[in-house]
């Protein structure tokens, strides 16, 4: 197939895009003084431009007929159509034949309308012309007077003109005489509303003058009427009164029926039908299409008589042309004809000058973009539609061609979604009540050989979901001033505030957090996170995901510290943060979720949804809620662990979808998967990695401490991990374990009786307990335990009690001291971590008394002391408060 711009040539105006409009409103008083558009005054170009119409090749031949004394045909002939839909056309085509007889008789149209009228020539006659709009009632001339005045005798009636009084049938009479005579009356109803003054004599002149024509042998009255009432009430009580008056003795012509309407609008916009092979190449084309298609399409489309059809029309699809006409055309001042015309010369003056390339002009090629073709469609709906024209159909902001552009180069090729996007406005208006357009039809007007059936659905389930102003009920689309839901919830969603999002994140964080682990949520700072034995993750706010500076150094604080001491278990505490791409998805997620909450706890707003609105909102509203766990965990991948010497980052990956895994969990199974946690330990590897090559025992709690403490050694799912592990190694005899004065050696011993004092021996001797070296190893890596830095205030009393193993030196060593509490962190580091460091264990009470003038708060007493208490394992002994 050809494109249309290469097999049929606009007429030349067309073609330069300089229209004038005048070409297309026939007025027949300009054509009477010659003063109007060649295409009307001049006989011949009329004549070639105007398809001869059954209807209008019927309405000459009778009226030619009647002129020439041939036969009984009809006198008074009214001619009843909507508004431009080729009256003043038909009384121009009569004025021209009669005026102008002598150049047409030898005419192609001439032969064609003398044969119909089985006549041999032209019939010289009389021609008179009355044009309503056109008229003067306060000044000019009234219909008797103008006839009297055209036939060479006003005389006659002068008088009954300058009173405002109708002739009665004999003046009438002796006017026509017995010459063969031509009336020709054209937009009487609108003028019935402007003479108001003398009504009643000018529907008395129209009684006198129909009965007079019709008693005359050769004389013929053509009227035409409009199909409704011009100028509201006051039209249509005019109107009605000429219908009563003409009814009696008319006979109603209809010079354009059915698919002559394809070759009327052809004929006039362009020079030629171009190449009869090509068109029909074409619409073979397009029919096989449908055909394939099935059910997809309308019925009428599958059938051969629509083939036929296409042909016609040809270069335009007939859908163009039947919504043009059983849709626009019922608004009152379309102008049927007239106005198809000048909104499709416009059109084809558009594509002509960018030689679109479609094979056929469709509904979806109509561009809105353009001024004049956009007008055409405002002047009859209001220009309260740029701005749904604007928004969603065409222009460089339009969301329909934004789609195209972002779905791919297929949809940008056939202007897929914004070639539905103008159908569906195309078929949204009409005078009636009928509006919108179904799927099958939207088929219909875009799809052509070629087009990829498919992404039609795609492209229309993007419109639904994006697009402001298209609303769609029953499987049927059409466009509105008001907005739809996908405008609603952007107002809403503009109306959401970052700290609603926030906090929306944090709540369904909380609720999948989990307890695999011991879950902090996002932590302010390295005090929020307890330095406890059990296992942590502290999971970050949105302020810190893994791209941005301050992330890293906030790790390496929660990792390092807790307020501002050293952190001990620091192999106790993983860090979890997001990655900030995902989390920018999950902010936009959440901020549609709470826009579309807003709206279903709107009852006002909900009324005044549509059901099908209501129950899309309710299915909107579980899709984008699914999602958010989904995202958030998705969002949250990247794991911080500490290393000897910094921390290592980790990424967790994507998680499996469908499945419902909480952050504790997934982390959990992470760190499983890597074997950096254990839920089983060997013993040789206790033996390898706790104990270094020189020593020859060491405590039980001290070892697990160090599980706790060094980041070197992998993390424990729990202390029963290494008492499992310890058991299994005096089974095996690769150690032995001391508790109290029993060693437990190469027999089975329950990982309970290990969880007492027990101290695991390298070589146990085969008699008596082993004598401990006279200084215990130390387990801190380089020998030497963190020095936590000093706070400032108070002053506290500290009893310290330490037992060190066997040796020489001092076994029991009891302190009580009444010191500065800002200088608690000395005495730790100078006092308690010494005696440590030589093997002693270390029991402490504190004595604390806290004195304020002004009364301690109880929420520091409840939020922050005992919190903290809970948080390091201390065990209250006594507890005294006083007001």
């Amino acid at each position: 197939m050809k494109p249309w711009t290469q097999v049929v040539i606009p007429h030349s105006d067309i073609r330069r895009g300089h229209l004038d409009e005048a070409v297309f409103a026939a007025d027949l008083s300009d054509v009477i003084a010659r003063r109007g558009a060649q295409e009307y005054c001049d006989a011949l170009t009329f004549f070639r431009k105007t398809y001869p119409t059954q209807g209008l090749v019927n309405l000459l031949a009778a009226v030619l007929r009647r002129l020439a004394g041939q036969g009984n045909g009809e006198a008074v002939i009214q001619i009843q159509t909507p508004f431009g839909g080729g009256k003043t056309h038909s009384l121009i085509a009569l004025y021209h034949l009669i005026r102008h007889a002598s150049e047409l008789s030898t005419s192609q149209a001439g032969a064609e309308i003398l044969a119909r009228a089985e006549l041999e020539a032209l019939p010289a006659a009389r021609v008179a012309a009355f044009v309503g709009t056109d008229a003067d009632a306060l000044q000019g001339r009234t219909p008797w007077g103008e006839l009297a005045y055209q036939l060479g005798n006003y005389d006659l009636l002068k008088e009954q003109d300058e009173r405002r009084r109708a002739p009665g049938k004999e003046l009438l009479h002796r006017l026509l005489g017995d010459q063969p005579t031509l009336i020709l009356m054209d937009e009487i109803a609108e003028y019935a509303v402007k003479a108001k003054d003398f009504r009643d004599q000018l529907m008395a002149f129209f009684q006198e003058l129909t009965e007079t024509v019709k008693a005359q042998r050769q004389c013929a009255l053509v009227v035409t009427l409009p199909s409704s009432a011009p100028y509201g009430e006051e039209g249509a009580r005019a109107l009605h009164e000429l219908q009563q008056i003409f009814k009696r003795v008319e006979s109603i012509k209809t010079p354009v029926e059915g698919e002559e309407v394809y070759e009327v609008i052809r004929r006039r916009l362009f020079e030629e039908g171009g190449d009869p092979q090509e068109v029909r190449r074409t619409a073979e084309a397009f029919f096989e299409t449908y055909q394939r298609l099935g059910d997809d399409l309308p019925k009428e489309a599958r059938e051969p008589a629509y083939r036929e059809r296409m042909r016609k029309a040809y270069p335009f699809h007939p859908e163009l042309i039947d919504v043009l006409y059983e849709r626009w055309s019922t608004f009152p001042d379309f102008q049927r004809t007239r106005g198809v015309l000048r909104l499709l010369a416009h059109v084809v003056t558009e594509l002509y000058r960018t030689q679109h390339p479609a094979p056929l002009i469709l509904p979806a090629h109509l561009n809105l973009a353009n001024p004049a073709v956009r007008s055409e469609f405002l002047r009859h709906i209001g220009n309260e539609y740029q701005g749904v024209i604007a928004a969603d159909i065409a222009g460089s902001n339009a969301k329909s061609e934004r789609i195209d552009r972002e779905m791919g180069s297929e949809y940008v090729r056939f202007g897929v979604a914004g070639g539905l996007a103008r159908a569906i406005f195309f078929a949204s208006f009409s005078g009636s009540e009928k509006r919108g357009v179904g799927i099958q039809r939207l088929r219909l007007a875009l799809l052509q050989p070629g087009l990829p059936p498919a992404i039609i659905g795609d492209a229309l389930q993007r419109l639904e979901e994006e697009l402001w102003y298209l609303h769609v009920q029953g499987g049927v689309y059409w466009f509105s001033t008001q907005p739809n839901l996908n405008r609603i919830l952007v107002e809403k969603e503009e109306a959401v505030k970052e700290e609603g999002i926030e906090e929306e994140i944090r709540a369904r964080l909380e609720r999948i957090a989990g307890s695999e682990l011991r879950v902090i949520l996002w932590p302010k700072s390295a005090q929020d996170v307890a330095d406890t034995r059990e296992l942590k993750l502290a999971v970050l706010s949105p302020e810190y995901p893994r791209q941005a500076s301050a992330t890293e150094a906030f790790v390496r604080e929660l990792m390092e510290k807790c307020g501002q001491t050293f952190r001990t278990y620091r192999n106790t505490l993983l860090v979890l943060f997001a990655d900030n791409t995902e989390l920018q998805g999950v902010r936009q997620q959440v901020k549609r979720f709470l826009a579309h909450r807003a709206v279903a706890e709107d009852k006002a707003l909900m009324r005044q949804l549509s059901e099908e609105n209501r129950k899309n909102l309710e299915s909107k509203l579980k899709d984008v809620e699914s999602g958010i766990t989904h995202r958030l965990i998705s969002a949250y991948r990247y794991l911080a662990k500490a290393e000897e010497a910094g921390w290592r980052l980790h990424d967790l990956g994507l998680p499996t979808v469908g499945g419902k895994p909480s952050l504790a969990a997934r982390v959990r199974d992470y760190l499983y998967s890597e074997e950096a946690l254990l839920a089983k330990i060997s013993p040789r590897q206790v033996l390898e990695k706790a104990l270094r090559s020189d020593e020859k025992e060491k405590a039980v709690a001290e070892l697990y401490e160090a599980y706790l403490k060094y980041p070197h050694l992998p993390m424990l799912a729990n202390k029963e991990v290494l008492l499992n592990a310890l058991a299994e190694g005096v089974q095996q005899g690769l150690f032995g374990v001391r508790v109290g004065g029993q060693v437990f050696f190469k027999e089975r011993v329950s990982p309970a009786e290990l969880a007492a004092e027990a101290v695991l021996v390298r070589e146990p001797p085969l008699a008596a307990p082993p004598q401990p070296e006279p200084q215990a190893a130390s387990i801190y890596p380089g020998g030497e335990a963190p020095q936590p830095p000093s706070p400032s205030g108070g002053i506290a009393e500290v009893s310290t009690a330490a037992v060190a193993p066997p040796s020489a030196g001092i076994r029991v060593y009891r302190l009580t001291v009444q010191l500065p509490w800002d200088k608690l962190s000395d005495f730790l580091r100078g006092v308690v971590t010494p005696l440590h460091q030589d093997g002693a264990e270390v029991n402490m009470e504190v004595t604390l008394e806290a004195r304020a003038e002004s009364g301690i708060k109880p929420t520091t007493l409840e939020q922050k002391v005992r919190e903290t208490l809970h948080q390091i394992g201390a065990k209250i002994l006594g507890e005294e408060k006083k007001g």
